[in-house]
């Protein structure tokens, strides 16, 4: 198994460079099981997300749970990831901010403090105002 950078995700999903999709599409087909931290799935949103791609969040939501049912992708935690892709479903956070909060509970956290105001009433958090 090897991991994949968050570069490799993009040029994968994305296509727009011939030449490193193919790399990257090979790369993933050859060595599957890849490896994915939950940074590299943070960065992912956060790329696809920006003015370069600008997915909605919908379409962001479809892309993670395509990786999570593919049996070409290995996760740190498939649990948390899904935890928080739920509540980035219907909340109102990012995506970082769920697997933030999963993470944490699953470490044994009783809440997640932040100055974050899309946190604010969010179930596990604290928002400091």
């Amino acid at each position: 198994m090897i991991g994949l950078d968050t570069n490799i995700l993009v040029r994968y999903l994305t296509k727009d460079d011939e030449q490193q999709w193919q790399k990257a599409a090979a790369t993933i087909k050859q060595n599957s099981p890849n490896f994915v931290t939950n940074i590299v799935l943070c960065e992912l949103v956060w790329v696809l997300k920006g003015s370069k791609y600008g997915f909605h969040k919908d379409a962001i939501i479809k892309v993670l749970e395509a990786m999570l049912h593919s049996p070409a992708f290995e996760f740190e935690n498939r649990s948390n990831i899904d935890q928080a892709l739920q509540r980035y479903k219907r909340g109102k956070a990012d995506f970082s901010d769920y697997l933030i909060g999963a993470t944490s509970q699953h470490a044994g956290c009783t809440e997640i403090v932040s100055f974050d105001a899309k946190l604010d009433g969010e179930r596990g958090f604290r928002y400091l105002s």
